[in-house]
């Protein structure tokens, strides 16, 4: 595919003539795309010091697909050898996975703006998969897209909206999101959301704010949770550069492959309850705040929300306001 893009001449003059730059990719697309525009920066075809570039990762299987899904018999039957590389992106220590991480770190210290953008009840990638969980840079932002029938302001759409903005503002959440995607996981059988994502205007319309509008100051640049997007927030002071050139990506391994303790939940939430950036901060306080009251008024309807729930309760016993 790179020798074959290469080979075109015309895309290539178009590609360093033009001002701005937009990738937008999906799902296994996400790695091929993001090692592509890396060999683009490297042959100097695209240039972020004369190019605005913004790259635009829905439902990006950066981690790998759920783990359980390694079995199933429908993913073996379509595409064999494919989704075996795919669940080798699950182990960090795996040629697959530490050659495509060797991408987002080239693009980003060179400052391209990168959105990773989830969708709920996807049945195929995970949350934590979808916003690249184990990268932290200045330029990459993170959000969630829920469609009209499945979005409700209730405590778990807050509570997603809540960890993904710590992440936004580098707020080390405890990998809480980790934890939390399997609560919002779809089914292969039903609850379709994987291809959900890429019919939205409103995710395109993120891109371009995170390109064009966000500052050097970590201003906070209005995304709308209320309805599609959600955790709006802002980068943190310490971090945010004009466009994170020259900053190098941070990246924590962490293998999904093995099971999850379900105890780590309610102790990462009493441990954010605590954490004096949340305390210090008047909106994430008040946030916090509210998804206890919402938290009382929660009556999830699925298993992993109602486990969930069961678990959270000894921790909301023990808060106190």
């Amino acid at each position: 595919m790179q020798a074959q893009m290469l080979k075109q001449s015309k895309r290539m003059q178009i590609f360093q003539e033009a001002d701005t730059e937009f990738v937008v990719t999906h799902s296994q697309r996400t790695p091929v795309s993001a090692m592509l525009l890396e060999r683009l920066l490297e042959l100097e075809i695209i240039d972020t010091s004369r190019q605005r570039v913004a790259m635009l990762a829905m439902a990006g299987i950066s981690h790998g697909p759920f783990p359980y899904l390694k079995d199933n018999l429908v993913i073996r039957y379509i595409d064999s050898e494919a989704a075996c590389e795919l669940f080798e992106l699950m182990d960090p220590s795996s040629y697959q996975s530490q050659r495509y991480m060797a991408a987002p770190s080239t693009i980003l210290h060179k400052g391209v703006r990168l959105i990773c953008a989830g969708s709920w009840v996807n049945e195929v990638v995970p949350l934590y998969s979808a916003i690249l969980q184990g990268v932290s840079h200045p330029n990459v932002y993170r959000a969630v897209y829920i469609d009209a029938p499945h979005y409700a302001d209730d405590f778990l759409t807050n509570h997603i909206a809540f960890a993904l903005r710590l992440r936004n503002m580098d707020i080390y959440n405890h990998d809480l999101l980790i934890h939390l995607s399997k609560v919002v996981a779809g089914s292969l059988w039903g609850h379709w959301g994987h291809s959900t994502v890429y019919g939205e205007p409103a995710v395109y319309k993120v891109l371009v704010k995170w390109l064009l509008y966000s500052t050097s100051f970590g201003i906070y640049i209005g995304f709308d949770r209320g309805h599609g997007m959600a955790a709006a927030g802002h980068q943190s002071h310490a971090q945010a550069s004009v466009s994170g050139m020259q900053i190098h990506m941070s990246y924590r391994p962490f293998n999904v492959g093995e099971k999850l303790n379900p105890v780590f939940i309610p102790w990462i939430m009493r441990t954010l309850w605590d954490e004096p950036e949340i305390r210090q901060n008047d909106g994430l306080r008040i946030e916090l705040r509210r998804l206890v009251a919402l938290f009382d008024k929660w009556m999830p309807e699925t298993k992993a929300g109602k486990e969930l729930k069961y678990r959270l309760e000894p921790v909301r016993a023990a808060l106190q306001f």
